[in-house]
């Protein structure tokens, strides 16, 4: 890890101590929904890391990059150690007592990258990676997904009810742009949905 991104724990200990840790990714089996961790280094071999605390805590189902963030009994000052650290700010919601944050993708790709190659492929889609196609001064979402067989495109019901008008108008450019889109669902199902569960459906048209 760049030592200029050493991450350092308030414990609640009573003195405080300051020791290193480093972030652990993961996603719940259930939901997906983030995880993050921490790791400290072994007092018996400073050269290895052990398990040390859990951050999130896995409550509904949460937009990408969102999570419940415990703060009881020795994670009193988490709230502090993610904004300090440019690692996560408040969300503004409550659950259960605990404080919803927004986990900044950049920085925790910086801190545990591999980890976070593995979480983002199982991680519905940033909002970035949902453009906007226009059809008769209208603007519809447009994402793109691809797997090993190809690249394909998707967009919304709207966008599919506006081009069969338009070909029932003889409008060449709906035509082509019917033929083009592999996909229509619902706005939600395109923000939501994974690259693998739209490829899924896809092929069981």
């Amino acid at each position: 890890m760049n030592k200029s991104n050493t991450l350092y724990w308030k414990t609640a200990t009573d003195p405080a101590e300051r020791i290193e840790v480093r972030l652990v990714l993961n996603s719940y089996i259930d939901n997906d929904n983030l995880y993050v961790g921490l790791e400290s280094r072994s007092k018996d071999n400073p050269e290895c890391w052990e398990s040390y605390t859990d951050i999130t805590v896995n409550l509904n189902s949460l937009p990408p990059f969102h999570a419940y963030v415990d703060n009881r009994d020795c994670n009193r000052h988490v709230h502090d150690f993610l904004t300090s650290n440019r690692i996560a700010e408040p969300a503004g919601f409550e659950y259960q007592g605990f404080r919803m944050f927004r986990f900044n993708p950049d920085r925790l790709k910086e801190l545990a990258p591999e980890q976070f190659k593995t979480i983002s492929a199982k991680l519905p889609p940033q909002d970035d990676m949902i453009k906007n196609i226009i059809y008769q001064e209208r603007r519809f979402p447009l994402r793109t997904v691809q797997d090993i067989h190809g690249i394909y495109l998707v967009s919304s019901k709207e966008l599919e009810e506006s081009l069969i008008e338009g070909v029932r108008n003889l409008d060449a450019a709906a035509n082509e742009l019917l033929d083009g889109i592999c996909l229509f669902c619902s706005t939600q199902e395109l923000r939501y949905l994974t690259d693998a569960e739209l490829i899924e459906t896809i092929y069981a048209q």
